[in-house]
């Protein structure tokens, strides 16, 4: 005796759906879905404070080396524009100092209008 085998067709056979696992995935994915958006807003929200901080952190620092550069402009301009300079560089011009008893009277003269 041999043993036949039969070929089975399974063509007509329908898998029912599972409702309750259906639920669970359902109830896991309305859960899981917030939750992680959450933490991913979360992140990203921090590393913007980190962000932050860094560029405020190197705006501080290139205020502070412009306001260090600002005090040696200012230094530079104060001796430069101070009196023993200037009297300096009026000497090295030709200038020679002028008696203080000297008045001298400046008139400003009106120009009249030509009408067109």
């Amino acid at each position: 005796m041999y043993a036949q085998k039969k070929s089975i067709d399974n063509v007509h056979i329908v898998r029912e759906r599972d409702r309750q696992r259906f639920r669970e995935l359902f109830a896991v994915l309305a859960l899981g879905i917030p939750i992680g958006l959450f933490l991913l807003l979360f992140t990203w929200q921090n590393l913007e404070v980190i962000r932050l901080g860094h560029a405020a952190s190197r705006l501080q620092n290139q205020r502070k080396q412009i306001e260090n550069e600002n005090k040696a402009l200012q230094f530079h301009l104060d001796r430069l524009t101070s009196l023993q300079s200037v009297e300096q560089k009026a000497k090295s011009l030709g200038f020679e100092r002028t008696d203080p008893r000297t008045v001298v009277m400046v008139e400003s003269v009106s120009v009249p209008q030509k009408k067109p």
